[in-house]
């Protein structure tokens, strides 16, 4: 029996699902890592409101600081007050724990990532998958203040 060509033939047939298995592999090395400075920024930013006295100015301190930490990203400049959301940029809250009266600060940066590989395609007997253009990530921390204010 005459099998020349099989390898090839399998080849052909498993080519596209390795390439979209690298892909994603590579895309969500993407996506987490950019999710990790996010984080770090928000942290950076937070322990950074915490420790220095505040005052009107000390919020462009926190957002110098957030726009250090994550300027591979570019995570733009502060969106507003407590519960404001947005695609990319930095919001600052402080408010006071009724628990214990401290004063706390939360910085929060939301950055959109462009995603290198959108996969949008039609499966037969499964449907539609649609891989985003963008991802929406946000990094949140809240800290207790350690001046008194």
């Amino acid at each position: 029996m005459n099998q020349r060509g099989q390898s090839t033939v399998e080849l052909v047939l498993l080519f596209p699902l390795m390439l979209v298995v690298i892909f994603l592999i590579f895309e969500f090395g993407r996506v987490f890592g950019s999710w990790l400075i996010v984080t770090n920024a928000a942290r950076e930013g937070a322990r950074v409101g915490v420790i220095e006295p505040y005052n009107t100015g000390s919020d462009g301190f926190i957002v110098a600081r957030v726009q250090t930490a994550a300027s591979f990203l570019n995570v733009g400049s502060q969106l507003g007050g407590c519960g404001t959301t947005g695609t990319t940029g930095i919001v600052i809250c402080r408010s006071v724990d009724s628990t214990t009266n401290d004063s706390m600060l939360t910085v929060t940066v939301f950055y959109q990532l462009q995603t290198v590989t959108p996969i949008s395609v039609s499966v037969p007997f499964i449907g539609s998958i649609g891989y985003p253009g963008t991802v929406q990530l946000a990094g949140t921390t809240t800290m207790r203040s350690e001046t008194t204010q």
